[in-house]
């Protein structure tokens, strides 16, 4: 017995033999078991909730219309703004200087006068002058003098030539300024070793001026004055 074959494509996308069925026995079968096909979409069981319907019965809303939380008893409550500042800014910015009532700035160091006036645990003695390392291990340092003795040491002093062997540990000499009279002096101290100004040997303390060289062991000091006859703490108009 011949079969012949005629497919035909049903309107659900179903391919059948129309020699043999006059419809489509998928669609047939699928009717009568109560089935859908993929096209249709399904009903919505009662009780569920649709694509636009927000859960727990708040309603629908967007983000920005979200009801604010209410705190737990116990619970810290939001952060307040700084009081006084801006919106948007960090607080009001003081001005420079305003360090309360007495105006002081209690990070700065006291300037204090030269003399009489430089007792005191907490205050700091001015710089009076300088002497400079012109030749030696130290070549290019210089060392601020104070009122009254400025000792040179290798390892300790006033001024700290580090490297020379040929000066004492602490206090081979000494430079002083004397305020009461705006004068300098340099000379021996404890060292062992003779100190020379310009070149030539002191046993004693000598005036200095401006430009005097003090040599001690391999070192040369050149000196320089701030204060003298122009100028002087205490009296500085």
């Amino acid at each position: 017995m011949e079969i012949k074959n005629n497919l035909v494509l049903c309107p659900k996308g179903h391919y059948y033999n129309a020699a043999v069925h006059t419809s489509c026995p998928i669609c047939a079968s699928q009717g009568a078991q109560g089935s859908f096909s993929h096209t249709e979409a399904p009903t919505s069981t009662p009780g569920s909730f649709t694509p636009t319907e927000a859960p727990s019965g708040y309603g629908s809303y967007t983000p920005a219309e979200a009801p604010t939380p209410t705190p737990t008893p116990g619970s810290f409550g939001p952060t307040e703004p700084p009081t006084n500042a801006a919106e948007g800014s960090g607080g009001v910015t003081q001005p420079a200087g305003n360090w309360g009532s007495g105006g002081v700035n209690p990070f700065s160091s006291p300037t204090v006068l030269a003399g009489d006036d430089m007792a005191g645990p907490s205050q700091v003695d001015p710089v009076v002058g300088w002497v400079v390392c012109i030749e030696g291990p130290c070549r290019g340092t210089d060392f601020r003098l104070h009122a009254g003795y400025n000792y040179i040491g290798r390892e300790a002093g006033d001024i700290h030539i580090q490297g020379d062997n040929q000066i004492s540990r602490e206090k081979h000499a000494m430079v002083a300024y004397y305020h009461k009279n705006r004068l300098f002096y340099a000379g021996p101290a404890e060292g062992r070793n003779i100190i020379e100004i310009n070149g030539e040997a002191v046993f004693n303390a000598v005036q200095l001026k401006d430009y005097d060289v003090i040599t001690v062991g391999s070192t040369k000091l050149l000196f320089l004055g701030l204060c003298g006859d122009k100028f002087a703490w205490g009296q500085e108009s």
